[in-house]
């Protein structure tokens, strides 16, 4: 674990070229492996789990890599579902470490490999000697010069693009789509999400020029058909008259299961045994934490990684659905990385009771001070308060249900192993 955790995050060097030298090294594992490559802004890993989940339920032997991580780094590199396990982490980190340094001796104007570079690497290996049937591979950030981009799938997913990591992806809708549209390989099916127009502009255009088939969710007949705390039903007619059932919580979940619906649709008619019985199980099997998961009903309390604004938008949206009936607006346990704009904190204000700001314990970047974070509210004249660390900001928070903990991953995950010392019975 600490030879990856030590790498930078980002390289000094963008390119494909670290990357594509160190799985050299270790015999391009990539090349024996068959993937699904998703990319996008926001609902990538939830898209990811549908479609691993249904994969899985078709019998197919599946490996998942994705990012970040809640509670354990494990987490990233799963075959159906279980993580890596500790030894294999290690044994084969060991391998992935020492392939790493022969490329950066032997190409020290490249920089130093990263740590996504190393976890991809590694990532590939495990699945490589696993002998998984395909591979759902997430981008980390972006696509185009993203590490996974190593490979040549079966078929990409693009899901809704939004403003995020705009210092390295371009400030520009239309310039961070262009990054995105980066995995689209040429002759390669791409299935694309509802995005904004001049997103959908550059993935059409991208595809054309590539002669890669496009599907179009937003040309797709389905139909989202409401969701409570018991999760949500859609129907896709084109699969089964019967509506499907998912766990996962939001009208954004049921647009990322029909997302996953349309890519396995697409599956099917490149061959791949895939039944409307095995992705009907899927579906209503995948699990996602950290994504408008309701971790106790008394009191009421829900976790959420978002942390751009299309994200808290549709995070807001969430609430005031779970909301309708309450006497009492929502407490927020926040906390957001310093790259963030504080004016993100304006989509939640209509919905808060009070703020109780923190930041989380273990992440990579540095996190938004807190007391910034209070006064930005507090001039708005919304009530807030710093508590540290993160079990402390939570257990302050129980005195006003319902709770919200957002802002980041990072942050998530915290809460998470803090939540059972609290004597809270997540559902």
């Amino acid at each position: 674990m600490k030879a990856i955790t030590s790498r930078a995050r980002f390289g000094s060097h963008l390119g494909l070229e670290r990357i594509t030298l160190v799985c050299k090294e270790l015999g391009d594992p990539q090349t024996a492996l068959r993937f699904i490559h998703v990319a996008g802004t926001n609902g990538k890993g939830s898209v990811c789990a549908f479609l691993a989940s249904s994969l899985a339920a078709a019998g197919y032997k599946v490996g998942r890599f994705t990012s970040p991580h809640l509670v354990s780094y494990r987490e990233r590199i799963a075959i159906n579902g279980v993580p890596i396990d500790d030894e294999d982490l290690s044994t084969l980190g060991a391998a992935v470490d020492e392939a790493c340094r022969a490329v950066e001796e032997s190409y020290p104007d490249l920089g130093a490999v990263t740590e996504f570079e190393y976890a991809t690497a590694l990532a590939f290996c495990y699945f490589q000697r696993a002998g998984v049937d395909v591979v759902v591979l997430e981008t980390g950030l972006g696509g185009r010069l993203d590490a996974t981009n190593v490979v040549t799938p079966d078929l990409c997913v693009i899901t809704p693009i939004g403003y995020d990591h705009m210092d390295r992806l371009g400030y520009s809708l239309k310039e961070i789509a262009w990054e995105k549209a980066g995995i689209i390989k040429p002759g390669v099916p791409v299935v694309v999400a509802y995005q904004r127009a001049e997103a959908y502009h550059v993935l059409i255009s991208v595809a054309h020029d590539r002669k890669a088939p496009i599907a179009l969710l937003a040309e797709w007949e389905h139909q989202a058909l409401g969701w409570d705390l018991a999760g949500g039903k859609l129907l896709l007619p084109e699969i089964s008259p019967t509506p499907f059932a998912i766990r996962l919580l939001g009208d954004h979940q049921l647009q990322n299961a029909a997302t996953a619906a349309l890519a396995l649709h697409q599956l099917t008619a490149l061959g791949w045994q895939i039944s409307a019985e095995h992705i009907r199980v899927g579906l209503s099997h995948t699990e996602w934490p950290g994504r408008l998961e309701v971790v106790s009903t008394e009191p009421l309390g829900v976790l959420d990684g978002a942390h751009n604004e299309d994200g808290l938008k549709t995070l807001a949206a969430g609430l005031q659905h779970l909301g309708q009936g309450l006497d009492r607006r929502w407490t927020f346990v926040f906390g957001m990385l310093f790259n963030k704009d504080l004016a993100l904190l304006d989509l939640l204000l209509p919905l808060a009771e009070r703020f109780v700001f923190t930041q989380a314990e273990s992440a990579r970047l540095a996190p938004m001070p807190p007391e910034a974070m209070a006064a930005y509210v507090q001039a708005k004249q919304a009530p807030a308060e710093v508590r540290l660390p993160a079990g402390e900001a939570l257990r302050t928070a129980l005195s006003t249900p319902p709770i919200c903990v957002c802002g980041s991953l990072y942050l998530i995950g915290n809460i998470k192993r803090d939540l059972a010392g609290l004597g809270i019975v997540t559902q």
